[in-house]
């Protein structure tokens, strides 16, 4: 068994997921790799984060981590039949169609956070949508995702131009699609879960720069975690449901935990003492833009509220400091 300890990795592991359609590995269930875990979570929990880049050597499970992500989203009330999944609580913030029926009753459904997966190779089209024969538009992608995630497998594969567009578009919660003469506009507010082997080659800094958290993901060295990690894949693979399904306790203790979380922050304080520990560690990594200083912030809600806390501390900032500002930090 020691000996195929370095030929089962997480990238095999997606490769039988995808050609089976087995159910989701259990985000619970990935054998160490905490950081990762955390950060992902927060991320759940308050995806006023922002976009997040996970970076690391193929076969360290972060798209394995990141499609896990989903079964831990809480559900969403939702317009029913909108392809934008828009709120009907949010008036200001719907599609054209929802926007005309919300002058009448808006039909309510819930429904799952969404959490899409952008394929590799995938064209315009299906990343940001397009009008048809006669005329009406529908929705990519991105449209899709609205309200929720989208993952982007080996995003430097993607290209700088494309990523920035996505980045542009997630960030302003609008799309405007233009085709000749006409034109739609959409909602589109969703957050980017990037992943990316630096063996595939670097991010521009521009492009960097714009991922609220950076976390690295290194291989695991420990011989029983890694040995865990063969007993975890190999059951998997021989019966998926019954593993995720024997994974459903603790799967729902961290959706309860992450809904729990989303109340908590809107009710949370920042104290200025904190406030102010954020203006001097910004600073002192040669960061002081409001930008940067709101996702610091955003991040560290988040963890407090991860831990059942309405109030935010100067150690939270520092638990998430680096993952917020290290990939900021010239070398």
């Amino acid at each position: 068994m020691l000996e195929d300890l370095d030929d089962i990795t997480f990238e095999d592991l997606s490769k039988f997921r995808k050609k089976e359609e087995a159910p989701d590995f259990p985000l619970v269930r990935i054998v160490g790799q905490q950081q990762m875990k955390r950060a992902l979570m927060l991320l759940a929990s308050n995806p006023g984060i922002g976009n997040m880049l996970l970076v690391g050597e193929a076969g360290t499970g972060k798209g394995t981590a990141a499609r896990g992500l989903k079964t831990l989203l809480p559900n969403l009330e939702v317009v029913k039949d909108c392809e934008y999944n828009c709120s009907p609580g949010d008036k200001d913030d719907m599609c054209l169609a929802c926007t005309s029926k919300a002058k009448g009753k808006l039909e309510v459904t819930a429904g799952p956070t969404p959490l899409l997966e952008l394929p590799i190779g995938a064209s315009e089209k299906m990343i940001f949508g397009s009008f048809d024969h006669k005329g009406r538009f529908k929705p990519g992608i991105i449209g899709r995702a609205n309200k929720g995630y989208l993952l982007v497998e080996r995003a430097n594969l993607l290209g700088s131009d494309m990523l920035l567009k996505l980045l542009d578009v997630s960030e302003s919660g609008v799309h405007k699609y233009r085709e000749g003469k006409k034109e739609y506009v959409h909602p589109s507010k969703f957050v980017i879960i990037g992943t990316m082997n630096p063996e595939d080659g670097e991010l521009d800094d521009e492009v960097l720069g714009r991922f609220g958290m950076v976390i690295e993901v290194r291989s695991i060295k420990d011989i029983e975690e890694r040995i865990e990690i063969v007993r975890n894949v190999e059951t998997y693979r021989n019966d998926p449901k019954d593993f995720v399904e024997k994974s459903r306790r603790e799967t729902l203790a961290f959706k309860e935990r992450i809904a729990n979380s989303r109340n908590l922050i809107k009710r949370a304080d920042v104290p200025k003492k904190v406030q102010t520990a954020i203006d001097k560690v910004a600073k002192q990594v040669n960061q002081d833009n409001d930008w940067v200083k709101g996702t610091l912030q955003q991040a560290a809600l988040a963890n407090a509220a991860f831990d059942d806390r309405i109030w935010v501390t100067v150690d939270d900032v520092a638990e998430v400091a680096d993952i917020v500002l290290g990939h900021r930090v010239e070398a």
